[in-house]
């Protein structure tokens, strides 16, 4: 969640620096795809030195709500 929360305001903290020292945003993502990212709409709208979509506290709210979700299935040892 973090990383989503995060990657437009401080792509520094999750993406790699070319030889030039700049950072590769989505360098993670197949060529093809890039066309395909929203960077326009609000939340994927931030840029460097903005203020991130979630705050820490929201990040964590959406963590917990996401630990209710099971449909009890669990892995075999």
């Amino acid at each position: 969640m973090r990383f989503y929360a995060q990657r437009d305001v401080h792509p520094e903290r999750y993406y790699a620096r070319d030889t030039h020292g700049k950072v590769e945003k989505f360098d993670d993502l197949p060529a093809r795809y890039l066309g395909n990212l929203n960077t326009a709409d609000a939340p994927f709208d931030r840029k460097p030195g903005d203020k991130p979509a979630l705050s820490d506290a929201e990040v964590a709210d959406v963590v917990a709500f996401l630990k209710t979700l099971t449909d009890g299935w669990q892995p075999t040892k």
